[in-house]
């Protein structure tokens, strides 16, 4: 069996030494701050739900399957742990506040049904999703670096290779169980950009959180491009090994 590479990292070790007194700025700083972290914790913690709603669909089949999802599941988290210690830090959150406020949010997974039929369609948009998250990232450099010590930059390249192997890891998915069914990769990826439209809300799903400047349309072109790009490549030997892998 094919299995997830795995990484390992703690932004609790990362930010042990910082402190909010560090931090300190004037109410409209703090609240620009809260107002773009918050709906990053809140996308991130909602992988719970997600994983949830599979379990109500008896979606994920296959060994492969439920190995990256285990291993995804627990990256989440720790990136919901690292976003809360953040907004401790610079945005005057504090964890118990959070997590009510994150408790109480609504789920409703009915805009994305059309892609929770099987456990293909959800690879193939778990691994699209993540991509753009990956790259979505990558443009927030100069806010992080704003934030006033290296760590936060450090935490950044960290989420953004977390989420660069969870799209290489359900790719790996479907080159491995669904070889015969990479020719559907291309459909489902238009399916899910044709159905993003500016009036288009986020509903509490985790995948398809595509607000902000970031999320261009040449972003989601260039993710689709990628995906299909690495669902078309044959599985090596050294990939078809069963053994836990871990990239630093």
């Amino acid at each position: 069996m094919i299995a997830p590479v795995r990484r390992d990292w703690s932004p609790k070790e990362l930010f042990n030494a910082l402190t909010p007194t560090m931090f300190t700025a004037e109410p409209s700083v703090v609240r620009a701050r809260w107002d773009r972290l918050w709906p990053e914790l809140y996308t991130e913690y909602d992988a719970r739900h997600l994983e949830k709603e599979l379990c109500i669909r008896n979606l994920i089949k296959t060994n492969e399957a439920k190995a990256f999802f285990t291993a995804w599941a627990a990256d989440e988290e720790r990136h919901t742990d690292g976003f809360i210690q953040i907004m401790e830090l610079v945005a005057g959150g504090s964890e118990t506040d959070l997590r009510e406020r994150l408790d109480a949010r609504s789920h409703d997974f009915s805009a994305i049904s059309e892609f929770l039929k099987d456990e293909f369609s959800l690879i193939v948009m778990i691994a699209f999703d993540e991509m753009c998250t990956c790259r979505a990232y990558a443009a927030e450099r100069e806010f992080y670096a704003g934030l006033g010590n290296s760590r936060f930059l450090r935490w950044l390249r960290e989420v953004i290779a977390d989420e660069a192997v969870h799209s290489m890891n359900a790719v790996n998915v479907i080159r491995s169980r669904y070889c015969d069914r990479v020719s559907e990769v291309g459909a489902i990826l238009e399916s899910l950009i044709s159905g993003m439209t500016d009036d288009t809300s986020y509903t509490g799903t985790f995948v398809l959180d595509y607000f902000g400047t970031a999320y261009t349309k040449e972003l989601l072109a260039n993710c689709r491009t990628t995906i299909l790009r690495n669902v078309a490549k044959p599985l090596t030997p050294a990939e078809q090994d069963g053994s836990n892998r871990r990239a630093n």
